[in-house]
């Protein structure tokens, strides 16, 4: 999710540091033929960077340790956003790591070289405003910055959106010297309530991604926030006759739904059927290929028939929409 273009091992290129839902910081390491494949970030010891929370690949399931964390104790945080920083002036980056849930932000220290990361393995929290940083909102991702042109990082970071229907923008002003950040309280950047629906893409609501950089060129800081929008068409004031035939395409959807899940589920049902008789992997391919081009045409069909008359619906009756841009915000 949250992600940077780093120099994590001092060897001149560039490197691609990213985190993902399965709870982890992972980094392409870039070099003269452009970058590797991505692999997971490991400490010292040799175990997977993490917050707590993590999915793990060969149990197909949502796990928790406690390893990480400052006392011990599992949490259901989940590590979503990753950024290299040298946190305590010793010449090699640290690593910030924030959690979707609670918005909590943590620092794990690299007691190696910058050459040679070496991560303890251990989780601390950032503090703002003297109290350990949280946000119920969920947190997007953190950038640094320096905002206020002091010559230090501060931290800029996003929110998904609370129970409460706000997301948004929040500023951390470093406050510290070098080697010993310390952050005010959040200051609010941008905050957006996605409750009422505008009847076009006006602006972020949810899922706030910020950037911070000087857009316009104009010599101080902007933002540009990636997100999603909701919102609904205007809908237009239907007279008796296309009332009529509003409700007579309803009812065709409806039918042309439920053929279409027929026809899934008695795809579904020979394929289980014939996948039982396999033996091996290369017999359940060929069941799949031969059970799939028997009913691919048809449910095709069924789906494109399906689409259409919702088509005509949304023609009526304009459906709520989410839709993803970017957006831009000048700093006054």
């Amino acid at each position: 999710m949250g992600s940077q273009f780093v120099d994590l091992n001092a060897d001149g290129h560039l490197d691609y540091l990213s985190a993902t839902f399965d709870g982890s910081p992972h980094v392409s390491w870039g070099g003269d033929a452009g970058f590797a494949e991505p692999v997971r970030l490991v400490d010292g010891a040799g175990e997977r960077l993490l917050v707590s929370s993590y999915w793990d690949y060969d149990e197909e399931a949502h796990l928790t340790t406690g390893r990480a964390m400052p006392d011990g104790k599992p949490a259901n945080l989940r590590g979503i956003s990753a950024v290299a920083m040298d946190w305590d002036g010793d010449g090699d980056l640290d690593l910030l790591q924030g959690s979707y849930e609670k918005g909590h932000l943590f620092v794990q220290m690299n007691e190696g070289s910058p050459s040679e990361p070496r991560f303890t393995g251990k989780n601390v929290r950032v503090m703002a405003g003297g109290v350990p940083l949280e946000d119920k909102a969920k947190m997007t991702a953190p950038r640094l910055v320096d905002w206020d042109a002091d010559g230090d990082l501060d931290l800029v970071y996003g929110t998904f959106g609370g129970p409460n229907g706000i997301a948004g923008v929040y500023l951390l002003i470093n406050q510290g010297q070098d080697g010993a950040p310390s952050f005010a309280a959040p200051r609010t950047l941008l905050q957006v309530r996605g409750e009422e629906l505008p009847t076009s893409p006006v602006g972020p609501v949810e899922g706030l991604y910020p950037e911070v950089t000087d857009w316009d060129k104009d010599g101080d800081l902007d933002l540009i926030v990636g997100g999603y929008s909701r919102w609904r068409a205007e809908a237009p004031t239907l007279d008796a006759e296309q009332t009529t035939e509003l409700a007579r395409l309803r009812a065709l959807h409806e039918a042309a739904s439920s053929a279409s899940d027929k026809l899934s589920e008695a795809f579904r049902e020979k394929l289980d059927s014939e996948e039982e008789r396999a033996k091996t992997d290369e017999e359940k391919e060929a069941a799949w290929d031969r059970v799939y081009g028997e009913f691919k045409d048809r449910m095709d069909a069924a789906r494109k028939a399906r689409n259409e008359l919702q088509g005509q619906i949304d023609e009526f009756d304009p459906p709520k929409k989410r839709t993803p841009a970017v957006w831009f915000f000048e700093r006054g």
